[in-house]
């Protein structure tokens, strides 16, 4: 069962202060503390005798006053008992009397972890690290392979001889490849802290928010306005503000703990150079004798003109490193590996523990011979492939995919949230993060569960995390902050309340929301990739409102006006790009925008600058594939499909754009395999609506309707593209008020977008139900006619027209000549694919 361990507060009245403290800032669920357990006429031995047997560890707050007190003996006579029945699994005292000797603490407890500390929050900060610790043990943590980092480490520290500059470490590699076990190891052996504090900070973070969360991680009860403080932070002069967090990571330091910086986002620029405010706190870290830090980050990290910093990168685990690791691993879940094949899994592995885990996983389920004779599964390691498949064996129920869901879109989160959201049993919630927790799916993050990093993304993917009610999210939690409004995650809780609030399109009232910068920034970005387009220009104004300067942000604000037409507003961003020097995203932007116009060779020209400028990735290769396809030059259009493929083998976006590319040029044969593998990869729903329009392809109208139905249900918010298909195949079905209901649909939610594609199915509609005048006057009404599709709906209409009396001279010679250039059965395929054959980023 996933029982939250407990630690048994021992202490004098007198220090009722400080313990108190402790307590609020733990929360009752995590310590036994009489002021919470004790009731009034308990028989307080009982009481003292039942709160040990239900604690895991037993906390001692040591000071010559309790060291007098009988039921503090009593308390520790009970411990020591315990411990021999091996019903505590530690004991540690944290003297907080200031004149108490060692030798004045018990002599059996002198064995056993002892700190001097009297800062509350610090104090809670070790019982929470030792609480999570023991959540932990059951997902074993394996640190192998990294002697020659370790070494570098203790080099590069070692040369910061002058004592008047130390500069933070920047430790830096792939996200779960190993950097945070790095910095434990390093904090530990090299620089003798026995914790570390972990300070994240996401794109749009700046000192306040620096302050406010360091706040937070080292005295969560100490603050009960997040963003009273803020205000106040914000309103500092920056010399001041800076002061203030350089005192509390001293404060960190003299405790014992290291503060480690996660940068997500927030440090460098868009080139890898630090912010100027964060160049300045970084050389005001280096200057301070009294503090150490170290950095963790993605990629390199550079101080102003480019200067070198002091770096480490993490890289992938050699070849034996590896081998070692699966056969540790392995043999705690009862794997066995012969030679050959631990070589195998060990080169296929590629040195990456999420994939190394990926193969454990794999093979305890199928076995090892299984998983080693598919090594090209290894060799294409997919997160989101491996969750699809342990759902077509039964390995993870409907439950654990809703747990997984919500939490790759909200985490961490309280299990109390997580049961209330799922409608589960306390027992039921309890018996699926076991088994999450027992997949590493799910891990402990405090009193909280969170999804594992590598997996959240395909998680999302997999099992539709658009679908999670955000509304139900932001309520859940705030009902339970209002039962726990000490919980010693309450930032990171209430900013959850604040992004929820704003995904739903409501807004919070709730009193425990907290909104950075970061987070409507989250959400825009969020919006986009959800395609809520307005939610995404809404937020991502109000996010540039407060950091203008952030390239992300303005990107998806530009993408999501240009998908809604707007298109003076995006060239207004795009002007912005440009002045501030950020020349790859504008031309990439400028590119997308003359593409959704269909002026592809102006798309090239932009999207060839984009390249030249810097940008990479998988993205413009697919943008200038699909443009030079339109153009007609398919030996430029594979080039750059390849490319895409080469840095992302199994992209559903590339595998989907190869699949529409064949079946517009009628290769029925390349558009079944596209679809083979996007089926494979793609989850989704949208390999329903590409199998839909692979039956239209084949003329079998009946199939395409069923598979375009099954998109339109499975897919959480239907883009256009998906809506089109449908609407198209209740036409070619036959299903005439089906198809105009779709049609109705469509205007309303899409309004004057894509304006030929809904004009040409309503043109089209008008053939096969309605009268030809009507859809001649609707032809008319085309931006640009002269697409095929669009004149294969030109030769349907003449050839209606030619049934009867009245085509004139002028039209059959333009009936012959559009004969002329394409065959009439090519023509006929193409109006049958009229609006199933949108690209996916339509």
């Amino acid at each position: 069962m996933a029982k939250l361990p407990r630690a048994f507060l021992s202490h004098s009245s007198t220090d009722k202060g400080i313990v108190g403290e402790v307590a609020k800032i733990l929360g009752r669920a995590a310590v036994i503390y009489d002021a919470f357990e004790f009731d009034v006429g308990d028989e307080f031995r009982d009481a003292i005798l039942s709160g040990l047997a239900n604690s895991d560890l037993f906390v001692l707050f040591a000071s010559r006053h309790a060291l007098q007190r009988d039921w503090v003996k009593f308390e520790i006579a009970a411990a020591q008992e315990a411990v021999t029945r091996q019903a505590l699994s530690r004991v540690v005292t944290f003297i907080i009397d200031p004149d108490l000797d060692l030798k004045d603490i018990p002599e059996w407890m002198r064995s056993t972890l002892i700190v001097r500390q009297s800062h509350a929050g610090l104090i809670a900060l070790d019982i929470r690290r030792l609480i999570s610790q023991r959540l932990k043990e059951r997902l074993p943590s394996y640190f192998v392979g990294r002697r020659a980092e370790m070494d570098q480490a203790l080099d590069l520290i070692s040369s910061f001889t002058d004592p008047s500059h130390r500069p933070p470490l920047l430790i830096y590699g792939l996200k779960g490849i190993g950097r945070r076990s790095l910095v434990q190891a390093i904090a530990r052996d090299n620089l003798s802290y026995a914790t570390t504090i972990p300070l994240p900070l996401k794109a749009g973070d700046l000192l306040p928010e620096t302050y406010v969360r360091l706040s937070a991680a080292m005295s969560p009860g100490g603050t009960p306005d997040y963003a009273e403080l803020l205000a106040k932070q914000e309103a500092k002069a920056p010399a001041d503000l800076l002061l203030d967090v350089i005192q509390l990571m001293k404060i960190a330091c003299t405790a014992g703990t290291l503060p480690v910086i996660i940068d997500d986002g927030a440090l460098a620029q868009q080139n890898g150079i630090l912010r100027p405010e964060f160049e300045t706190f970084y050389h005001a870290m280096a200057s301070e004798p009294e503090v150490d830090a170290m950095i963790v980050a993605g990629r390199r990290i550079y101080g102003s003109g480019g200067a070198n910093l002091p770096s480490l990168r993490v890289p992938e685990l050699d070849q034996s490193s590896t081998q070692n690791l699966l056969r540790v691993a392995g043999r705690d879940l009862g794997l066995v590996f012969n030679r050959p094949d631990l070589a195998a899994l060990a080169t296929y592995s590629r040195g990456y523990p999420p994939a190394v885990q990926f193969a454990l996983d794999e093979a305890r389920i199928r076995g090892v011979s299984q998983v080693v004779s598919n090594q090209r599964a290894l060799v294409n390691f997919s997160a989101e492939l491996f969750l699809r498949q342990l759902r077509e064996t039964k390995s993870i129920d409907s439950i654990m995919e809703t747990i997984l869901s919500l939490l790759s879109a909200f985490s961490p989160l309280p299990l109390s949230v997580i049961t209330e959201y799922c409608k589960i049993t306390k027992e039921e919630a309890n018996e699926s993060i076991d088994h999450l927790l027992d997949l590493a799916f799910v891990i402990p993050d405090g009193l909280h569960f969170r999804i594992s990093e590598p997996l959240r993304d395909a998680a999302y993917r997999a099992f539709d995390g658009l679908k999670i009610d955000s509304r139900r999210v932001a309520d859940s939690l705030d009902a339970y902050l209002r039962d726990e409004p000490d919980d010693d995650a309450r930032l990171n809780l209430g900013q959850t309340i604040f992004r929820a609030s704003l995904l739903s399109g409501t807004g919070s009232s709730s009193r425990f929301a907290v909104g950075f910068a970061a987070d409507l920034i989250q959400v825009a970005t969020q919006s986009y990739h959800d395609q809520d387009y307005d939610l995404a220009i809404q937020y991502g104004a109000s996010a540039l409102a407060a950091r203008p300067d952030n390239v992300d942000v303005r990107r998806y604000v530009a993408q999501a006006l240009i998908r809604r037409e707007r298109y003076p507003e995006a060239d207004e961003h795009i002007d912005a790009l440009v002045a501030s020097g950020q020349l790859k995203e504008a031309f990439y932007i400028r590119g997308f925008a003359a593409r959704r116009r269909r002026n592809y060779p102006e798309a090239i020209e932009a999207y060839e600058k984009s390249l030249a400028f810097g940008r990479g990735g998988v993205a413009i290769h697919r943008e200038l594939a699909s443009s030079y396809f339109e153009l007609g030059n398919l030996p430029k259009a594979e080039h750059h499909i390849q490319q895409a493929e080469e840095r992302s083998p199994h992209n559903r976006y590339v595998v989907d754009l190869r699949c529409t590319i064949a079946l517009r040029l009628g290769d029925l044969e390349t558009a079944e395999r596209a679809l083979d593998v996007l089926e494979r990869v793609d989850p989704s729903g949208f390999a329903d609506h590409r199998r839909s329009t692979y039956e239209q392809a084949r003329g079998n109208s009946s199939d395409a309707l069923i598979f375009a139905n099954f998109a339109n249900r499975k897919i959480a918010r239907p883009t256009f593209e998906v809506i089109a298909n449908l609407a198209n195949c209740q036409i070619e079905a036959g299903e005439s008020a089906a198809a105009l209901s779709t049609l109705t649909d469509i205007q309303h939610q899409f309004g004057g977008t894509n304006h030929d594609a809904q004009t040409g199915l309503r043109c089209k509609y008008e053939l096969r139900f309605g009268t030809v005048q009507a859809a001649e006057g609707l032809w008319t009404a085309l931006r640009d006619p002269g697409t095929p599709v669009h004149k294969g709906l030109r030769l349907s209409i003449l050839n209606r027209k030619a049934i009867d009396p009245g085509l004139s001279n002028e039209e059959e010679s333009e009936r012959q000549n559009l004969i002329a250039m394409q065959s009439v059965v090519e023509l006929a395929r193409i109006e049958r694919l009229l609006g199933s054959v949108l690209s996916r980023s339509e």
